[in-house]
């Protein structure tokens, strides 16, 4: 802040210690001195940027949000739907609830199976209350028809997209440089480090480290296939939203 030659208000930060449960038990700092200020430190999750952050990154606090605000909207479209179009009602559901389940879906990577389940329900509801099926009916074929990903593709989806654009220089430094390409086996016929497999750090700690971007990116990017180092952006979308859909439904 000082650098930047800007001055910073002590009275709105919020202190978040994030770790393993052990550390957060070891950790007895009450509060924190901010610019003269003792700022307290939350056990409770906080705010930043419209996405609830908890001190061990469960996510449970983010996914409860989402599932609660789009229920709501869910339940309200749901009033209306008779009276609109299949059309209509796609562009509300888009607008309202799809829009949460994908806003900074990428630090959503590694949740518990039985949280994204929460998350994978409010896609089902939504894809029954555009096509008029009943609670019990089967929406697969829907989903399909539908072209949407379910809600763990989509995540690999947005994170896949960010590492094509941090390989050709399209993000901030900080970004890039959580990627490493591996040179040893690199091919040589090709200039374009996307189609370069990338190093998978190895950790200890499958609970935190896993989830991070620099070690999950690389684990999904090099099980790409050859079409990866494509240089148009809308062409790698497209081909890659097309072989996750093939993966999830083998069509």
């Amino acid at each position: 802040m000082t650098h930047n030659i800007l001055k910073l208000n002590a009275d709105k930060p919020e202190v978040l210690v994030i770790g393993f449960r052990a550390q957060l038990l070891q950790f007895n700092l009450p509060s924190i001195n901010i610019a003269g200020v003792n700022v307290a430190v939350r056990s409770d999750p906080i705010k930043n940027l419209r996405v609830m952050f908890d001190p061990r990154m469960s996510m449970n606090a983010q996914v409860t949000n989402i599932v609660k605000a789009a229920n709501s909207h869910l339940i309200n479209i749901s009033r209306a739907r008779r009276f609109l179009i299949t059309e209509a009602a796609k562009l509300a559901i888009h607008a309202l609830v799809t829009s949460r389940l994908d806003y900074c879906n990428g630090i959503l990577i590694g949740i518990s199976n039985r949280v994204l389940t929460q998350l994978q329900n409010i896609q089902r509801t939504s894809a029954r209350l555009i096509t008029n099926r009943r609670k019990f009916d089967s929406i697969t074929s829907d989903l399909i028809q539908l072209h949407w990903l379910p809600v763990k593709q989509r995540i690999d989806f947005k994170i896949l997209l960010l590492v094509y654009k941090a390989l050709h220089n399209q993000t901030p430094g900080e970004i890039t440089n959580m990627l490493q390409v591996n040179i040893r086996q690199r091919r040589l016929r090709s200039s374009c480090s996307s189609s370069h497999p990338l190093v998978e750090p190895h950790t200890r700690c499958v609970s935190f480290a896993d989830r991070s971007f620099s070690v999950y990116a690389p684990k999904i990017w090099n099980k790409l296939p050859e079409y990866k180092k494509v240089i148009s952006y809308e062409i790698f979308k497209s081909l890659l939203k097309a072989h996750l859909f093939h993966e999830v439904y083998q069509q």
